[in-house]
Parts: C-alpha cells; structure tokens; sequence
C-alpha cells in the first residue's frame, strides 16, 4: 500500500513539473486548434454562400442567354460579372463559352476565339478543357485556320470527346482538299460515335465523300 501511495505521489510531482514546462504550450496548442475549428467552419460557411450565389447568377445568365428578345449586351454583362467574381470557377469557364457562343453569332470569330483559348488552356476542369478546344477548332475552321485547327485537334481526347475530334479532323482534311484522308478520320469516328444524331451526321458527310469518288 505504501508503494502505491509513494507512486501515486511521485506521479503528481511528474505532472506538476511537467505542466510547469509545458502548460502554457499546451494552451496555446488547445487555443489554436479550437480557432482553426471554428475558422474552417466558418470559411465553409463563406465557400457555400460564394457557391450559391455564383449559382443564382449562372442561372440568371442562362435564362437570359436563352431569351430570344435578350440583346447580346445583356448576356455579355452578366457572363462578365461571373468572370470578374469568380475568376478561377467553372462558373467563370461557363461564362466565356456562353460569350463565346453569343459573338459566333455576331460573326466575331476573333473574339470568340480568344474566348475560347482562355478556357482551352487553362480550364476549371477537363470537360470545359475538352469542350472549349473542340468549339474552338470549329472556329478556325471557320477562319480556314487549318494550322490552328490542326494543332489543337492534335492533343489526345478521352472517348467522350474523341468522336467529335476525328469528325472535326475530317472537316479539316476535307476543307485542305486531303479527301482521302477525311475519309479516313470519318471512318474512324464513325467506330468510336454512339447511334444518334451526330454519328448520322457523320456517316453522311462519308457518304458524300463516297459518291464524289
């Protein structure tokens, strides 16, 4: 019993001495981490408001992007308040295609290529990479770009966007005058496309090839 008292004793004479040493550290640790709770929570609840308004101003784009009677102006302005709030978002992304898409109808090829380019070369993510090169090659094929056309059609596309890239090649072999090797990238579209309305549209142009030869 002696020995258990002894040790109870030298244990609190252990404790003493080490909260001398290190109670104020050990505050401070306690301190911090409870601030860095509530920080992170808070900072979360910062994350999810910027979330839902950047949301509410997307969607007020679309729907004015989607009104016949809304002017090019009117998209124009609220695609540039996403880019300016939210410029690293693929809300902003989303944005620059949807000006993009606005100055293609304007027949402002230059400037929706620059649009394009923002989000081909640095986009929020691989879909908005995938799909601003793919718009983006569409122009220069419009501009008989074939260079640029064919620089950006050179990178690797995952299935998902691959059979649009191969048509596009084709397009750009096509317009070059090289209808052999059109036919040859329709081809391989054609293998990689799902039944629908882009792999009709495909086999057509083929067909055309087909009967010119």
């Amino acid at each position: 019993m002696v020995d258990y008292i002894r040790d109870e004793e030298e244990q609190a004479e252990l404790l003493k001495s080490w909260w001398k040493e290190n109670g104020t550290a050990a505050i401070i640790t306690i301190v911090l981490a409870v601030a860095a709770l509530i920080g992170w929570r808070e900072w979360q609840g910062y994350q999810a408001e910027q979330s839902a308004d950047a949301s509410t101003q997307y969607q007020s784009m679309l729907e004015t992007l989607a009104n016949t009677e809304a002017n090019a102006e009117d998209v124009s302005a609220k695609a540039d308040a996403l880019i300016d709030a939210y410029p690293g978002s693929a809300y902003a992304d989303h944005a620059r295609l949807a000006k993009a898409s606005v100055a293609v109808e304007a027949a402002d090829y230059d400037q929706a290529a620059a649009l394009l380019e923002d989000v081909a070369n640095d986009g929020a993510t691989d879909e908005l990479t995938y799909t601003a090169s793919l718009r983006l090659a569409r122009i220069y094929l419009q501009q008989q770009a074939w260079d640029k056309a064919e620089s950006v059609l050179g990178a690797t596309f995952p299935k998902a966007f691959n059979g649009m890239a191969l048509e596009l090649r084709g397009d750009v072999a096509k317009g070059q005058g090289d209808l052999a090797a059109a036919q040859g990238h329709y081809a391989e579209a054609l293998e990689v496309l799902q039944d629908g309305g882009e792999k009709d549209r495909v086999q057509m142009k083929l067909d055309d090839l087909n009967t010119a030869s």
